[in-house]
Protein backbone atom coordinates (compact mmCIF):
# COMPACT_ATOMS: atom_id res chain seq x y z
CA UNK A 1 0.00 0.00 0.00
CA UNK A 2 2.81 2.27 0.82
CA UNK A 3 4.81 1.59 -1.99
CA UNK A 4 1.65 2.03 -4.28
CA UNK A 5 1.06 5.29 -3.11
CA UNK A 6 5.01 6.42 -3.02
CA UNK A 7 4.46 5.73 -6.94
CA UNK A 8 0.92 7.47 -7.17
CA UNK A 9 3.10 10.74 -5.68
CA UNK A 10 5.98 10.35 -7.61
CA UNK A 11 3.66 10.25 -10.61
CA UNK A 12 1.68 12.98 -9.42
CA UNK A 13 5.18 15.26 -8.92
CA UNK A 14 6.66 14.17 -12.37
CA UNK A 15 2.80 15.06 -13.81
CA UNK A 16 2.77 18.64 -12.24
CA UNK A 17 6.85 18.89 -13.32
CA UNK A 18 5.72 18.65 -16.67
CA UNK A 19 3.21 20.61 -16.73
CA UNK A 20 4.76 23.43 -14.92
CA UNK A 21 7.77 22.82 -17.68
CA UNK A 22 4.85 23.56 -20.15
CA UNK A 23 3.58 26.51 -18.67
CA UNK A 24 7.10 27.90 -18.37
CA UNK A 25 7.76 27.26 -22.11
CA UNK A 26 4.25 28.35 -23.28
CA UNK A 27 5.14 32.11 -21.12
CA UNK A 28 8.54 32.50 -22.27
CA UNK A 29 6.86 31.89 -25.92
CA UNK A 30 4.16 34.42 -25.14
CA UNK A 31 6.64 37.04 -24.03
CA UNK A 32 7.54 40.03 -26.61
CA UNK A 33 10.97 39.83 -27.70
CA UNK A 34 13.24 42.35 -26.45
CA UNK A 35 16.77 43.49 -27.40
CA UNK A 36 18.13 42.66 -23.97
CA UNK A 37 17.41 38.81 -25.44
CA UNK A 38 20.75 39.58 -28.00
CA UNK A 39 23.24 37.29 -27.63
CA UNK A 40 26.48 37.33 -26.32
CA UNK A 41 28.45 39.88 -28.24
CA UNK A 42 32.04 37.66 -27.49
CA UNK A 43 30.88 35.42 -29.73
CA UNK A 44 30.31 37.11 -32.49
CA UNK A 45 31.52 36.80 -36.02
CA UNK A 46 32.88 40.39 -37.67
CA UNK A 47 33.50 41.39 -40.92
CA UNK A 48 34.81 45.38 -41.76
CA UNK A 49 34.79 46.79 -45.40
CA UNK A 50 36.26 49.59 -47.08
CA UNK A 51 33.49 51.53 -49.36
CA UNK A 52 34.18 51.99 -53.00
CA UNK A 53 32.10 54.47 -55.00
CA UNK A 54 31.27 54.39 -59.05
CA UNK A 55 30.06 56.99 -60.62
CA UNK A 56 28.03 55.87 -63.86
CA UNK A 57 26.24 57.18 -66.33
CA UNK A 58 23.65 55.41 -69.50
CA UNK A 59 25.40 52.05 -67.40
CA UNK A 60 28.91 53.22 -68.41
CA UNK A 61 31.51 53.67 -65.08
CA UNK A 62 32.90 57.05 -65.76
CA UNK A 63 34.50 57.69 -62.22
CA UNK A 64 36.11 55.23 -59.46
CA UNK A 65 37.00 56.45 -55.75
CA UNK A 66 38.49 53.87 -53.56
CA UNK A 67 38.17 54.21 -49.78
CA UNK A 68 35.59 56.61 -49.46
CA UNK A 69 33.56 54.99 -46.30
CA UNK A 70 33.56 51.75 -44.43
CA UNK A 71 31.33 49.46 -43.03
CA UNK A 72 30.78 46.21 -40.78
CA UNK A 73 28.65 43.01 -40.51
CA UNK A 74 27.85 41.12 -37.57
CA UNK A 75 26.79 37.61 -37.38
CA UNK A 76 26.00 36.24 -33.27
CA UNK A 77 23.66 33.66 -32.17
CA UNK A 78 23.16 31.23 -29.01
CA UNK A 79 20.87 28.18 -28.73
CA UNK A 80 17.57 30.74 -28.66
CA UNK A 81 18.12 33.83 -30.76
CA UNK A 82 20.44 35.70 -33.83
CA UNK A 83 21.01 38.59 -34.21
CA UNK A 84 22.48 40.13 -37.72
CA UNK A 85 23.51 43.75 -38.62
CA UNK A 86 25.01 45.67 -41.21
CA UNK A 87 26.54 49.30 -40.81
CA UNK A 88 27.45 51.58 -44.01
CA UNK A 89 29.30 55.24 -43.31
CA UNK A 90 31.08 57.63 -46.08
CA UNK A 91 34.74 59.61 -44.97
CA UNK A 92 33.53 63.01 -45.73
CA UNK A 93 37.17 64.06 -46.61
CA UNK A 94 37.26 60.89 -49.33
CA UNK A 95 33.29 60.99 -50.38
CA UNK A 96 33.71 65.00 -51.90
CA UNK A 97 32.50 66.30 -48.34
CA UNK A 98 28.90 63.88 -48.38
CA UNK A 99 28.23 62.83 -44.65
CA UNK A 100 26.11 59.36 -44.82
CA UNK A 101 25.70 56.73 -42.13
CA UNK A 102 23.20 54.34 -42.13
CA UNK A 103 23.07 50.94 -40.24
CA UNK A 104 20.05 48.19 -39.53
CA UNK A 105 20.03 45.20 -36.77
CA UNK A 106 17.70 42.38 -37.00
CA UNK A 107 16.74 40.08 -33.67
CA UNK A 108 14.97 36.84 -33.90
CA UNK A 109 13.80 34.10 -32.37
CA UNK A 110 15.39 30.86 -33.65
CA UNK A 111 12.53 28.69 -32.48
CA UNK A 112 10.25 27.58 -35.25
CA UNK A 113 7.41 27.87 -33.13
CA UNK A 114 7.80 31.10 -31.84
CA UNK A 115 9.05 32.96 -34.90
CA UNK A 116 9.10 36.81 -34.18
CA UNK A 117 11.69 39.31 -35.15
CA UNK A 118 12.67 42.88 -34.24
CA UNK A 119 14.24 45.34 -36.21
CA UNK A 120 15.74 48.58 -36.09
CA UNK A 121 16.98 51.57 -38.64
CA UNK A 122 18.98 54.45 -39.10
CA UNK A 123 20.08 56.14 -41.94
CA UNK A 124 20.85 59.61 -43.28
CA UNK A 125 18.10 61.32 -45.87
CA UNK A 126 19.65 61.22 -49.51
CA UNK A 127 17.98 63.35 -51.19
CA UNK A 128 19.56 63.29 -54.27
CA UNK A 129 18.26 61.18 -57.29
CA UNK A 130 20.03 62.18 -60.52
CA UNK A 131 24.41 62.88 -60.75
CA UNK A 132 23.35 66.53 -61.40
CA UNK A 133 21.48 66.58 -58.12
CA UNK A 134 24.61 65.03 -56.00
CA UNK A 135 27.16 67.09 -57.86
CA UNK A 136 24.99 70.18 -56.25
CA UNK A 137 25.29 68.43 -52.87
CA UNK A 138 29.62 68.10 -52.79
CA UNK A 139 31.25 69.72 -50.56
CA UNK A 140 28.13 71.89 -49.34
CA UNK A 141 27.97 72.86 -46.03
CA UNK A 142 25.00 71.68 -44.43
CA UNK A 143 24.22 72.88 -40.26
CA UNK A 144 21.87 70.42 -40.16
CA UNK A 145 20.85 66.66 -41.30
CA UNK A 146 18.32 64.61 -41.88
CA UNK A 147 18.10 61.24 -40.41
CA UNK A 148 15.26 58.62 -41.24
CA UNK A 149 14.91 56.29 -38.15
CA UNK A 150 12.61 52.61 -38.19
CA UNK A 151 11.49 50.02 -35.94
CA UNK A 152 9.60 47.08 -36.76
CA UNK A 153 8.40 43.85 -35.00
CA UNK A 154 7.17 40.81 -37.08
CA UNK A 155 5.72 38.08 -36.04
CA UNK A 156 3.33 35.38 -36.74
CA UNK A 157 -0.06 37.50 -38.19
CA UNK A 158 1.26 40.69 -36.62
CA UNK A 159 3.24 43.09 -38.27
CA UNK A 160 3.95 46.70 -36.02
CA UNK A 161 5.52 49.37 -37.81
CA UNK A 162 7.41 53.00 -36.40
CA UNK A 163 8.94 55.58 -39.04
CA UNK A 164 10.15 58.74 -37.82
CA UNK A 165 12.28 62.02 -39.21
CA UNK A 166 14.61 64.15 -37.02
CA UNK A 167 17.57 66.43 -37.94
CA UNK A 168 20.83 66.53 -36.30
CA UNK A 169 24.45 68.17 -36.52
CA UNK A 170 25.30 68.35 -40.28
CA UNK A 171 28.94 66.61 -38.34
CA UNK A 172 26.78 64.12 -37.06
CA UNK A 173 28.43 60.67 -38.08
CA UNK A 174 28.87 57.21 -36.56
CA UNK A 175 30.90 58.05 -34.29
CA UNK A 176 28.42 60.00 -32.32
CA UNK A 177 26.04 57.12 -32.27
CA UNK A 178 24.68 57.96 -28.75
CA UNK A 179 23.49 60.84 -29.72
CA UNK A 180 21.70 60.15 -32.68
CA UNK A 181 20.26 56.69 -31.15
CA UNK A 182 19.16 59.05 -28.30
CA UNK A 183 17.37 61.20 -30.75
CA UNK A 184 15.67 58.67 -32.93
CA UNK A 185 14.39 57.16 -29.84
CA UNK A 186 12.89 60.58 -28.78
CA UNK A 187 11.39 60.85 -32.55
CA UNK A 188 9.67 57.53 -32.47
CA UNK A 189 8.15 57.33 -29.18
CA UNK A 190 5.87 60.26 -31.01
CA UNK A 191 5.49 58.18 -33.93
CA UNK A 192 2.00 56.32 -35.25
CA UNK A 193 1.64 53.10 -36.00
CA UNK A 194 2.05 52.68 -39.80
CA UNK A 195 -0.07 49.90 -40.87
CA UNK A 196 0.67 46.96 -43.44
CA UNK A 197 -0.39 46.95 -46.53
CA UNK A 198 -1.07 43.26 -46.87
CA UNK A 199 -2.55 40.54 -44.72
CA UNK A 200 0.32 40.15 -42.22
CA UNK A 201 -1.13 36.34 -41.68
CA UNK A 202 -0.30 35.44 -45.72
CA UNK A 203 2.97 37.15 -45.23
CA UNK A 204 6.32 36.21 -43.56
CA UNK A 205 7.79 36.44 -40.12
CA UNK A 206 11.20 37.33 -42.15
CA UNK A 207 13.00 40.33 -42.36
CA UNK A 208 15.24 41.63 -44.83
CA UNK A 209 18.85 40.67 -43.26
CA UNK A 210 17.23 37.40 -41.95
CA UNK A 211 15.86 36.44 -45.01
CA UNK A 212 19.35 36.63 -46.90
CA UNK A 213 21.05 34.58 -44.53
CA UNK A 214 18.24 32.16 -44.57
CA UNK A 215 19.20 31.83 -48.52
CA UNK A 216 22.34 31.61 -47.77
CA UNK A 217 22.85 28.59 -45.62
CA UNK A 218 21.14 26.84 -47.58
CA UNK A 219 21.63 26.49 -51.49
CA UNK A 220 18.27 24.66 -52.35
CA UNK A 221 16.96 27.81 -51.64
CA UNK A 222 16.62 30.43 -54.26
CA UNK A 223 13.44 32.50 -53.19
CA UNK A 224 11.69 33.85 -49.57
CA UNK A 225 9.75 36.48 -48.16
CA UNK A 226 10.17 38.94 -46.05
CA UNK A 227 8.74 42.27 -44.36
CA UNK A 228 10.64 45.93 -44.31
CA UNK A 229 8.55 49.28 -43.33
CA UNK A 230 4.94 47.27 -43.31
CA UNK A 231 5.20 46.14 -46.97
CA UNK A 232 5.85 42.85 -47.84
CA UNK A 233 9.12 42.18 -50.57
CA UNK A 234 10.15 39.00 -52.22
CA UNK A 235 13.65 37.81 -52.44
CA UNK A 236 15.18 36.03 -55.04
CA UNK A 237 19.28 34.44 -54.57
CA UNK A 238 20.77 32.56 -57.61
CA UNK A 239 24.39 31.33 -56.75
CA UNK A 240 27.52 29.79 -58.81
CA UNK A 241 31.00 28.92 -57.91
CA UNK A 242 33.56 32.02 -58.29
CA UNK A 243 37.07 30.68 -59.21
CA UNK A 244 38.78 34.17 -59.62
CA UNK A 245 36.89 35.41 -56.85
CA UNK A 246 38.36 32.30 -54.73
CA UNK A 247 41.62 33.00 -56.23
CA UNK A 248 41.67 36.57 -55.22
CA UNK A 249 40.29 36.17 -51.40
CA UNK A 250 42.61 32.92 -51.25
CA UNK A 251 45.70 35.30 -52.16
CA UNK A 252 44.79 37.99 -49.24
CA UNK A 253 44.73 35.47 -46.73
CA UNK A 254 40.99 36.36 -45.95
CA UNK A 255 40.01 32.54 -46.93
CA UNK A 256 41.52 29.12 -46.50
CA UNK A 257 43.29 27.77 -49.48
CA UNK A 258 41.00 25.46 -50.01
CA UNK A 259 37.84 27.05 -49.36
CA UNK A 260 35.51 27.96 -52.02
CA UNK A 261 33.80 31.35 -52.97
CA UNK A 262 30.63 31.41 -54.29
CA UNK A 263 29.17 34.44 -56.23
CA UNK A 264 25.32 35.16 -55.29
CA UNK A 265 22.91 37.76 -57.48
CA UNK A 266 20.29 38.72 -55.38
CA UNK A 267 16.42 40.49 -56.60
CA UNK A 268 14.07 42.04 -54.40
CA UNK A 269 10.93 43.56 -55.42
CA UNK A 270 7.76 45.01 -53.32
CA UNK A 271 5.32 42.50 -53.67
CA UNK A 272 2.89 45.34 -54.37
CA UNK A 273 4.82 46.66 -56.97
CA UNK A 274 7.51 48.51 -57.28
CA UNK A 275 10.80 48.57 -59.33
CA UNK A 276 13.49 45.68 -58.94
CA UNK A 277 16.48 45.89 -56.77
CA UNK A 278 19.28 44.00 -58.28
CA UNK A 279 22.66 43.31 -55.59
CA UNK A 280 25.51 40.91 -55.60
CA UNK A 281 27.40 39.19 -52.52
CA UNK A 282 30.41 37.29 -52.68
CA UNK A 283 30.39 34.64 -49.92
CA UNK A 284 32.80 31.96 -48.34
CA UNK A 285 30.61 28.40 -48.66
CA UNK A 286 30.40 26.94 -45.52
CA UNK A 287 29.49 28.48 -41.98
CA UNK A 288 28.87 31.78 -41.56
CA UNK A 289 28.04 33.59 -44.73
CA UNK A 290 28.87 36.84 -43.75
CA UNK A 291 29.63 38.64 -47.45
CA UNK A 292 33.64 38.93 -48.56
CA UNK A 293 32.23 41.49 -50.40
CA UNK A 294 28.86 43.53 -51.09
CA UNK A 295 28.00 45.45 -54.62
CA UNK A 296 24.78 47.02 -54.90
CA UNK A 297 23.36 49.94 -56.95
CA UNK A 298 22.78 52.84 -54.27
CA UNK A 299 21.60 55.36 -57.28
CA UNK A 300 21.11 55.29 -60.58
CA UNK A 301 24.13 56.76 -61.10
CA UNK A 302 25.75 55.45 -57.37
CA UNK A 303 27.38 51.60 -57.13
CA UNK A 304 28.49 51.27 -53.87
CA UNK A 305 30.97 48.33 -53.03
CA UNK A 306 31.81 47.03 -49.74
CA UNK A 307 34.98 44.87 -49.50
CA UNK A 308 36.09 43.27 -46.52
CA UNK A 309 39.36 44.84 -45.13
CA UNK A 310 40.18 44.50 -41.69
CA UNK A 311 42.63 47.87 -42.19
CA UNK A 312 39.59 50.21 -43.63
CA UNK A 313 39.99 52.23 -40.15
CA UNK A 314 36.36 51.20 -38.84
CA UNK A 315 35.63 53.54 -35.45
CA UNK A 316 34.43 52.26 -32.23
CA UNK A 317 30.38 51.50 -33.83
CA UNK A 318 29.02 49.60 -30.79
CA UNK A 319 25.54 49.91 -31.70
CA UNK A 320 24.28 47.75 -28.65
CA UNK A 321 22.04 50.12 -26.74
CA UNK A 322 19.46 50.73 -28.71
CA UNK A 323 17.18 48.72 -27.02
Amino acid sequence: MTAQLTRRALWRVCGLAGLLRAISTDQLHAQRLGWEAQPDSRGASTRNYRADAEIVLLSIPVLRRSGVGAGSSTWSENGRFRLLDFTGYSFPARAAGLNRFGFIRELSRKEADAAETLYFGLMTASPEESAAEAKKALYKEAHDQLFTAIEGRVASGNVETLTAHFTASGNASVAQHEQLLSLARHALAAAPQKPADFDPGSGSHRTFLHALAYLLEDSSRDHTRYVYNAHLYSLSLRRSPDPKATAYFRGKRLIAQDATVLHAEGKLRREAGGKETNFRLWVEQGGRPLPLRIEYQAKPYLRLTFEVDDSAGVPNSNLSSIG
